[in-house]
């Protein structure tokens, strides 16, 4: 075999999939129940927060953030922990609750990972709000406005400045460290595997699942599910979450840093 042959072997198998674990299978219903259970825990309590933060004069965005600390990020937590108890005789290793961890090359974050970001960050900027523009309008128009989740810089022009960079402090580590990568190893990295024995068709129903769980904003499932659908499949080419968290997690800074320069004036807001 010359060198030629040899860089182009190497290659290929770097990218066939993996062979990994597998966990214990999950019916469709019960992948359903599991993934629903964090959102319906927060959903409530989000609409307690908002509420009060609104009377205060406090975007809902941080009553998100805080939900996402108290009660999401726990209960997805202690989901995951006593399901893998059950499963292996009461014992948890992250081994054994995500076992699509295969170790890809690093060079394929990039070339596979930032193109799915790019898309991810056109449907957040572009093709997504006009869908949720269309069913908010039309579907959920009983919906207060205090609920509604909008990223309009006038609504933090009243915080101080010290408040302000006090609270997107917290919320950047609730929203997107904390929060994203807890969504990311639960819906990809725990339930995905699980749902392995519905093929081809378990990326997408992954995809959908976990687009309904975002129970606070309905009118946005359609557009969740078609910015989630290419990191889901993604994930179950390379047998690995670690390609989903650097998806998710990537696409969710680079919406964090956007709206930053936007909040704090740095950039015109888009009209």
């Amino acid at each position: 075999m010359n060198t030629q042959q040899a860089v182009m072997t190497t290659a290929i198998q770097g990218t066939a999939r993996p062979t990994v674990p597998t966990a214990k299978s999950l019916t469709a219903r019960q992948a359903a129940l599991l993934q629903l259970a964090p959102g319906i825990a927060s959903l409530p309590v989000f609409a307690i927060i908002a509420g009060v933060l609104a009377g205060k004069g406090i975007p809902n965005m941080f009553a998100l953030g805080l939900t996402i600390l108290l009660i999401e990020v726990p209960v997805t937590w202690a989901i995951m922990v006593r399901h893998v108890r059950r499963e292996t005789g009461n014992s948890f290793s992250f081994a054994k609750a995500f076992p699509w961890s295969a170790s890809i090359p690093w060079w394929q974050y990039p070339l596979i990972g930032l193109p799915v970001i790019i898309f991810s960050m056109l449907m957040i900027v572009g093709v997504g709000p006009r869908i949720e523009a269309v069913i908010l309008h039309s579907a959920f128009t009983w919906v207060p406005d205090w609920f509604v989740m909008r990223p309009d810089p006038s609504m933090f022009a009243e915080l101080s400045r010290e408040l302000l960079l006090a609270l997107w402090g917290l919320m950047f580590v609730a929203m997107v460290v904390v929060g994203g990568a807890t969504q990311e190893l639960f819906a990809r990295g725990f339930l995905l595997p699980r749902t392995e024995h519905l093929g081809n068709w378990a990326p997408a129903f992954n995809a959908l699942l976990f687009s309904i769980a975002h129970l606070i904003a309905p009118w946005s499932w359609t557009s969740f599910f078609l910015m989630t659908l290419p990191w889901a499949y993604l994930v179950w080419w390379r047998r690995s979450v670690k390609i989903g968290l650097f998806v998710h997690v990537g696409m969710l800074a680079l919406q964090w840093l956007g709206l930053t320069f936007v909040v704090f004036g740095l950039v015109p807001a888009p009209a």
